[in-house]
């Protein structure tokens, strides 16, 4: 049986605490109960929702404008403020309704589109970064609870061997100062093991902020760590697809359809009046229609110059799209680098240097039955098979860290 499924199998029989009976939780429950309960998530799908509702009524009319009211009433001499005496004063009636050239609109509508692909891409890059970070704190709990198994063993080893020396000072064969030295060997672990059951607490704490109470119960067996949901050959070269640059694809989509935009405003656009003017009984009733056109003019100092504005954000949203791109690839780079090492260092532990600290101890242990060695010598060798314990959880950490930044940085399934 490798160290590693040793050291697991104590973590989840010596980590069972009154707090978590339940059944195990798994690191797929936990991201979806962290994708359900996500604040942040909600409020892009609510953002998202918002902005849909914009496709295809940008496209639309404005609404009419209905005008009431009275024209050409007299002020001064005997008929003022008389609706009733001048032939020119009258009650208007009227109806407006603006005509947006249907360039404009068509560009309205597309920039609705547009906004929306925005931020879909948005809520599937924040739920990437959800899964990873979420993948992350369920990890921390894990290998925290097994840093604290390996503190729970040496402080058992150290308990059972202060009864034996204890045994051997009442038949006269072990030395008082040996059972002080194992006592304080036993304490320093018992030391260690409450600054450790902190970093548990801690590592709960914020794996709750992400799934609530549902943190307390007990974990299940971590996933397979040497093996990734996407071929590894594929974390770079489908990196264009990533979430994260599908955002800065779709803002740069954005900005060209601003560019659209702003070159609809050199088309005119038109807008239609129609009035009917109440003068009887003493005068005629009057019908007025008029028809206003936009003169653009001076384009090169306008409607330009918009045009040109709107063309110098396109290419910020892609230099930000490149610049992007590069910082991805190299956290990528960084990530496989550090699972790739972490990886090495774990076959090293368990081919070598954990089967080297045992021996070692074993040697230790019946050099000191055989009366050729010393106490402290049992004690440096058990000290080091726990070191060497801990030091290899470490790196199961480390890679388990990257395994979640590379394992979720795509769709693990047709969710985008």
């Amino acid at each position: 049986m490798s160290v590693v499924r040793c050291i697991t199998i104590c973590a989840l029989l010596a980590l069972v605490s009154p707090a978590g009976f339940g059944q195990p939780l798994s690191l797929e429950e936990t991201l979806r109960a962290g994708e359900a309960q996500s604040p942040k998530l909600a409020a892009q799908r609510h953002m998202l929702n918002s902005v849909s509702e914009q496709v295809g009524r940008a496209a639309e009319l404005p609404d009419p404008k209905l005008r009431l009211g009275i024209e050409n009433v007299p002020v001064t001499g005997p008929d003022r403020f008389r609706s009733d005496r001048d032939f020119m004063t009258m009650r208007q009636l009227g109806f407006v309704q603006e005509f947006p050239n249907s360039a404009k609109r068509e560009a309205r509508n597309l920039r609705a589109e547009r906004l929306r692909d925005v931020e879909g891409a948005n809520l599937a890059a924040q739920r990437r970064q959800i899964q990873r970070e979420i993948a992350s704190a369920w990890l921390d709990v894990h290998y925290a609870e097994m840093t604290v198994a390996a503190l729970q063993r040496l402080a058992e080893q150290f308990r059972l061997q202060i009864e034996a020396v204890a045994a051997g000072i009442a038949r006269g064969r072990q030395t008082a100062a040996e059972a002080f030295m194992l006592r304080q060997a036993f304490e320093q672990a018992n030391d260690r093991m409450i600054e450790q059951e902190r970093m548990v607490a801690r590592a709960r704490i914020a794996l709750a902020g992400w799934i609530g109470e549902e943190a307390k119960r007990p974990l299940a067996a971590a996933p397979d760590l040497t093996r990734f949901t996407h071929a590894r050959e594929e974390l770079l070269a489908r990196l264009a697809e990533q979430s994260q640059l599908r955002v800065f694809d779709q803002r740069e989509q954005l900005a060209r359809a601003e560019v659209e935009l702003a070159r609809s405003e050199k088309k005119s656009d038109w807008m239609l009046e129609v009035g009917y003017g109440v003068r009887r009984p003493n005068f005629d009733n009057m019908l007025t229609v008029m028809v206003g056109i936009d003169l653009p003019w001076r384009a090169e100092r306008r409607q330009e110059r918009d045009i040109a504005s709107r063309l110098a954000e396109v290419e910020q949203a892609r230099a930000m799209r490149e610049d992007a791109r590069r910082m991805l690839e190299a956290e990528v780079r960084g990530w496989l680098a550090d699972y790739d090492s972490a990886q090495r260092r774990i076959e090293r532990f368990e081919k070598v240097l954990s089967p080297l600290a045992r021996d070692r101890r074993e040697a230790a242990f019946a050099a000191y039955k055989g009366a050729r060695g010393d106490l402290s010598g049992v004690l440096e060798a058990e000290r080091a098979v726990t070191e060497t314990e801990l030091t290899l959880v470490r790196a199961l950490a480390e890679r388990a860290k990257a395994w979640a930044n590379l394992n979720y940085l795509y769709p693990q399934d047709s969710r985008q």
